[in-house]
């Protein structure tokens, strides 16, 4: 029979990966708590939270999480050793990028897999999501795309005015 403290693990990693169904499962082992302390601290900028987790505790909430559930989830050897899930919602990519620019710096941090649009994504899938654009990126680009006819059709205007209010003012003098 479970103990109640391992219940009670499992049902809040349930409701975190509910809450944020994309997470990457990292090794940390060596990381001083200062590190680790930073580490969150950039991870929050980005709207996501990071969890020392019991692997077997967390395979288990994977499970009976809703979102999870029916999806064949195989991390293989992933699960051995100390880990930590990084939960997030739609910026898994900013997150990536994070811990791929994190881990530069500290070889310490080291990305095992993640699971991102319901696929289960392998050490180099996660760093190639790493590579995309974040969400605001994104919508930005998108915002330029839509905004720049709309500004090249009031300059074009704008010019036709000006012309025309030159030769008005050039037939004015002309006439004058």
């Amino acid at each position: 029979m479970a103990n109640a403290t391992k219940i009670e693990a499992v049902t809040e990693l349930k409701t975190r990966l509910e809450e944020r169904p994309n997470f990457i499962l990292a090794s940390y082992s060596g990381l001083t708590v200062e590190d680790m302390t930073n580490l969150r601290a950039k991870l929050r900028k980005e709207g996501s939270t990071m969890k020392v987790i019991k692997n077997n505790l967390f395979l288990r909430a994977l499970k009976e999480s809703s979102l999870h559930k029916d999806k064949t989830l195989d991390f293989g050897d992933t699960y051995k050793g100390p880990l930590a899930a990084i939960f997030s919602n739609e910026s898994l990519p900013a997150v990536a990028k994070v811990c791929k620019d994190f881990a530069k710096d500290k070889k310490e941090l080291d990305v095992k897999t993640g699971y991102f649009d319901g696929q289960v994504l392998d050490k180099k899938g996660v760093e190639s999501i790493a590579g995309l654009p974040s969400r605001n990126e994104l919508l930005s680009q998108v915002a330029r795309g839509l905004n720049a006819p709309s500004t090249q059709i009031a300059s074009g205007l704008n010019q036709i005015i000006a012309s025309l209010a030159r030769g008005i003012k050039a037939i004015g003098e002309k006439n004058g």
